[in-house]
């Protein structure tokens, strides 16, 4: 609070010890202020002072040449601009202290002038430095990462498992998987999901990330709904964190789980979720043929390249069976060759077709290369502190953000989005007699639930994503 600028007095004073600066007067019981002198005030009680102020002067100050709007600025907000309680870890908060942090701005500039660096290079220090306090509680990455787990994501409302590995000879053995307020809606609305894990995520090379991804039919994107870090790469803490997940009632009756074939994410499905189909990721699984018949085919007598080209019609024989979707061609085509419990697994002809974009596990492998290509910005990870902040900030940020983006039809379109409008305009299209033999009449058929509303459609948008098109409004 500045009355003038002649003298300057560097003492910041409080509501409690604002009377100091004041002055007895002439009249008893009035006291009075120096207006030579600049007073400082601690940023969130300057409006308390000013009222103190002026009872004890037994007059009224008038505010002027200022920036602020004191007739709007409340003690909450006035508590947002006052650096000396932050606490780091908050990210709102964070940012709001980014323009005041002269002491990073000193240092920028002397590095400017004395360091050899680039300026570049030293800007990316400088941030790096910052982010570090953000995330990092303990020299210890282990126990700032209990920290992540214990203290700060449950009060951000992340519902946090801890998986009990008192069956390990190994003490550090550990699991934990966190899901926030947003991943916990999206879960709970879908039906089918990839599961699939990753590696190389701190400087543990035992340390992996479990992703449990869904992917949004709103806006046709993916989205990781549950992480799970651990380093025990056995099948107990997958099923326990199934079983979390279905006591919670967030996974209570999933349709469909796309996996690699790995026969410990086979056991934790199948041991939680009976009814639920499992889906071998095709790739993975033409690749394991493919493997075999480079083993197992062989040509005596022949060039190299006679055998590739039989071992290229054997496989491409092959994919077609694992792609055919009728199941009686199905059953022609295979002759008996394979128990029913294992090609129920890969083949594409068991699998409802609402669920034919999840026929291999490219979502999430995709998904793990962004983590690491983009988030990451290609650099090994060190610490799982760091893998938990930028999973909670960055990446939670970007995925909202693309959410509100997409629905509210910024920017240009996504290939989903475009794919949405071309077949709406070819919808528009389809004149009256076409549409009455596309459409059922309500009450006539056992697919629609009530007058005016229809819950199947032939039409291709609804086979592939169990959603009406708009033939269907």
């Amino acid at each position: 609070m500045s009355i003038s600028n002649t003298q300057s007095n560097e003492t910041i004073y409080t509501l409690a010890t604002i009377s100091q600066v004041l002055e007895c007067s002439s009249v008893p019981e009035v006291m009075t202020l120096r207006l030579e002198n600049i007073i400082r005030v601690k940023t969130s009680e300057w409006k308390e002072c000013l009222t103190e102020i002026g009872k004890a002067c037994a007059v009224k100050w008038v505010i002027c040449n200022t920036n602020k709007q004191p007739t709007n600025i409340t003690a909450e907000e006035a508590k947002a601009t006052d650096y000396a309680e932050h606490t780091p870890g908050d990210m709102r908060s964070d940012i709001c202290t980014l323009p005041l942090a002269k002491k990073y701005l000193h240092e920028l500039a002397q590095q400017l002038k004395q360091s050899s660096k680039s300026a570049s290079q030293i800007r990316i220090d400088m941030l790096r430095a910052i982010n570090k306090k953000l995330y990092h509680f303990d020299k210890d990455q282990m126990t700032s990462f209990l920290i992540w787990m214990n203290n700060k994501l449950s009060a951000l409302n992340f519902n946090i498992f801890k998986a009990n590995t008192s069956y390990s000879l190994d003490p550090s053995a550990f699991a934990y998987g966190f899901m926030s307020p947003i991943q916990q809606e999206k879960m709970k609305t879908a039906t089918s999901f990839c599961l699939d894990v990753t590696h190389a995520i701190s400087s543990n090379v035992n340390e992996i990330l479990y992703t449990l991804l869904m992917r949004d039919e709103d806006i046709g994107r993916v989205w990781p709904v549950a992480f799970i870090v651990t380093n025990d790469r056995g099948v107990s803490p997958i099923v326990q964190c199934l079983q979390f997940l279905k006591r919670s009632s967030l996974l209570v009756d999933p349709k469909q789980f796309t996996i690699d074939c790995c026969a410990a994410e086979v056991h934790a499905i199948q041991t939680t979720f009976l009814a639920t189909s499992i889906q071998f990721c095709i790739f993975h699984e033409t690749q394991a043929w493919n493997q075999k018949l480079s083993d197992s085919v062989k040509t005596p007598g022949s060039l190299p390249s006679e055998a590739r080209i039989l071992r290229g019609v054997m496989i491409k024989s092959l994919q077609e069976i694992i792609y055919e979707e009728d199941i009686d061609e199905f059953h022609h085509k295979i002759r008996n060759w394979c128990t029913e419990a294992k090609f129920k697994i890969w083949s594409r002809a068991y699998h409802e077709q609402q669920f034919s974009h999840m026929l291999t596990n490219n979502y999430i492998k995709s998904w793990h290369n962004q983590l690491k290509t983009v988030f990451m910005k290609r650099s090994r990870n060190k610490r799982l502190d760091k893998l938990v902040f930028v999973l909670l900030h960055d990446v939670e940020y970007y995925l909202t953000q693309e959410y509100e983006r997409v629905m509210s039809n910024n920017d240009p379109m996504s290939s989903f989005t475009r794919q949405q409008r071309i077949h709406e305009m070819g919808a528009e299209e389809v004149n009256d007699d076409d549409r009455e033999m596309m459409i059922v009449a309500p009450g006539t058929a056992e697919d629609v639930a009530e007058p005016n509303l229809i819950i199947s459609c032939i039409c291709f948008d609804y086979q592939r994503r169990y959603k009406p098109s708009s033939l269907d409004l």
